[in-house]
């Protein structure tokens, strides 16, 4: 596979990014901090991109969950994600029964339970890209 260039990293971002989030919100259980671990992992791939253009979304999450571990976290493009892929109404209202549950089974979990839950079920991880 072929390397990834800057000039697609913002389509990337747009594609992966909002799955990426809720990803990283269900294993940190914080808002800001998912957010901020997910602007910390695209401008980690800004500055150094990965080698392969395969399972960009898995990258981005484990750079992330890295970076959310490395300590405070500091405001990076506020406001961006709530522009970029707001909630709809309708999409909201067909999941709520859906979160909830998968919230409260989560929130028996510890952190790294749950980064291991989210990879394999949510963004499609194998063991192998897990570990």
């Amino acid at each position: 596979m072929e390397r990834v260039d800057a000039g697609r990293w913002e389509l990337i971002y747009r594609a992966d990014a909002p799955r990426v989030y809720r990803a990283l919100l269900a294993t940190l259980s914080d808002r800001d901090a998912a957010r901020d671990a997910l602007h910390e992992a695209f401008l980690e791939g800004l500055r150094h991109p990965p080698g392969r253009d395969e399972n960009l979304a898995g990258w981005i999450f484990r750079v992330a969950l890295r970076k959310a571990h490395r300590g405070p976290y500091r405001p990076l493009l506020s406001g961006v994600a709530d522009a970029l892929w707001p909630a709809s109404p309708n999409d909201e209202l067909a999941q709520v029964l859906d979160r909830l549950e998968a919230g409260r089974l989560l929130a028996l979990l510890t952190e790294r339970q749950r980064s291991i839950v989210v990879a394999q079920y949510y963004l499609g991880l194998e063991q192998s890209e897990i570990a």
